[in-house]
């Protein structure tokens, strides 16, 4: 029997000290009724999208994807279709082909650790006893407990920063940037599908990531050579399904579509 990999990921998000003075957020508070109410379900729909790199996936048991999030987030339906109305037109929110929400936001704010690296923050600050609960009352005393307190949970985020951002982890960001980016060019339906996609890729080896990218640039210059008059791509392979199938591999060189004449092609 195969042993199960028993690594968890524990996902986060990073809102920076901007986050509510951000317009979007700002006009809301200030001209909508009830406007900290759907700050509040933006939040928690920014939460609920992490597993998935910034989708809510529709799951279609309920009438749209706005009866789903109501009902997992113990919300008031009409608040979260006026949270997912006035997020989709400030442009942090997109509804895609298949009815999923796509928080746009998220792949700039998400963080994430291992289970055995946060076994490691939470026995370190486990480990830590403070002596006594008394402060002291002149500057010159040595520092207080809680101050050392704070210093090791710096020391930790500095610690956890450096674990999460390894040299290969960001090469395969900047190739997945490269990889997507051809396909959301292509086709907007690709958006829906970046979660997915994403999932795949990671599996893949450095030089299979590097032949994706190729293998993509080629296929969407045959896609547009062989269907000008399709602008938005409808019947193209989208990005997770390209990865997938490991088509990409087939698209190594470019391939040149044969023009039709009186005879026959050429």
């Amino acid at each position: 029997m195969a042993q199960k990999n028993k690594t968890k990921i524990y996902f986060w998000i990073k809102l920076d000290e901007n986050f509510f003075k951000n317009l979007a957020i700002k006009n809301l508070r200030k001209t909508v009724t009830g406007g900290d109410t759907l700050v509040i379900i933006y939040q928690q729909m920014l939460l609920s999208s992490l597993p998935n790199n910034g989708v809510i996936y529709y799951e279609g048991t309920l009438q749209d994807i706005a009866q789903e999030i109501a009902l997992n987030l113990d919300e008031k339906l009409d608040d979260v279709r006026l949270a997912i109305d006035y997020f989709q037109k400030a442009g942090l929110l997109q509804i895609g082909d298949d009815g999923s929400a796509e928080m746009l936001q998220v792949p700039m704010l998400i963080g994430q650790e291992t289970n055995w690296n946060k076994y490691k923050r939470d026995k370190k600050l486990e480990n830590f006893q403070p002596t006594s609960n008394q402060l002291p009352t002149s500057s010159n005393q040595a520092p207080t407990e809680i101050e050392k307190e704070i210093e090791l949970e710096i020391e930790l985020e500095k610690e956890i920063e450096k674990e999460k951002k390894t040299e290969t982890e960001t090469e395969t960001e900047e190739l997945f940037s490269s990889y997507f980016s051809i396909f959301t060019n292509l086709s907007k339906k690709n958006l829906s599908r970046r979660a997915m996609a994403l999932q795949v890729f990671i599996t893949l080896s450095h030089e299979q990531k590097e032949r994706s990218v190729i293998g993509a640039n080629n296929y969407v210059e045959y896609y547009k050579s062989k269907n000008p008059g399709d602008n938005e791509a409808k019947f193209s392979i989208n990005a997770y399904e390209f990865l997938s199938n490991m088509m990409f591999e087939e698209y190594q060189q470019k391939i040149k579509v044969k023009k039709e004449t009186l005879g026959g092609f050429i």
